[in-house]
């Protein structure tokens, strides 16, 4: 399957998930389900794409209060917002905005660490982690209740925040694990532009090689993050639904209705 980006004047990684197919025959709604970078650089045509084109009726931020102070946006009226944010001020460094960066380099200044430890101990609490347990069921419910309007759910890039909640979705909906890492990688080639400027212009700034090297893993995704997830629930419980269930208390019933709304 090809995947394609709505295209937008400002945002490079806004998808839609519609016609992704499921392991049972069908296929996801068109403009309904849509990942997305932060909407604070949208035009006006950006925002009048989404809402007329694609009936946008939520949008769930996934951002810390630091990011949205950053980088804030309003909406027209009738667009919910919703903030869930999945992540506390802990990881801050990986949110990928200029005033984090400083914080991305003081985690690997003084230390041996590898910057891909971090990615995956902070996939791996977005997906077990306490705080999750509470939120991701929250956006589950939003799903359920949304009515016939598109939601649309975001972080700072778009990529891991956004791909965490974008697989899990996927997950329940049946969609198979290789398209679900091929939409997950599919963040490199949408952000590109932005990474091929970063490694052009980093070592004019950064001196350190080692820093470099942790800024290009900052910048981009690795299928690893999402084989470990999956390698977790494979080992810990027994199918999907039993995951769901236990990890997140959402019943099978729940996960058949979701089923029931957003494949056709």
């Amino acid at each position: 399957m090809k995947l394609k980006r709505i295209r937008l004047k400002k945002l490079k990684n806004t998808r839609d998930l519609g016609n992704f197919p499921t392991s049972n025959g069908k296929r996801i709604r068109p403009k309904l389900l849509i990942r997305s970078g932060h909407l604070a650089k949208a035009s006006h045509e950006d925002i009048s794409c989404l809402c007329n084109d694609y009936n946008l009726g939520t949008v769930i931020d996934l951002r810390i209060d630091a990011e949205i102070k950053e980088k804030n946006y309003s909406l027209p009226d009738g667009v919910n917002y919703i903030h869930i944010p999945l992540l506390d001020k802990a990881y801050l460094g990986i949110t990928r905005d200029e005033y984090s960066l400083q914080s991305w380099f003081n985690l690997f200044k003084d230390t041996n660490r590898k910057p891909e430890d971090i990615f995956y101990e902070m996939y791996d609490l977005l997906v077990f982690g306490e705080r999750s347990k509470e939120l991701i069921p929250q956006i589950f419910d939003i799903l359920l209740n949304s009515g016939d309007k598109a939601v649309l759910w975001h972080c700072s890039a778009g990529k891991d925040r956004v791909g965490v909640v974008t697989m899990l979705i996927l997950l329940a909906l049946g969609v198979d694990r290789d398209l679900i890492i091929q939409d997950f990688m599919a963040t490199n080639r949408f952000s590109s532009q932005e990474i091929i400027k970063t490694r052009v212009f980093a070592p004019l700034v950064i001196k350190e090689r080692r820093l470099r090297k942790c800024l290009a893993v900052l910048m981009g995704v690795k299928r690893v993050y999402m084989e470990k997830l999956f390698a977790r629930i494979d080992a810990q419980y027994d199918g999907i639904e039993d995951f769901f269930m236990q990890q997140y208390g959402i019943s099978s019933a729940e996960i058949e209705e979701l089923k029931k709304k957003y494949l056709y």
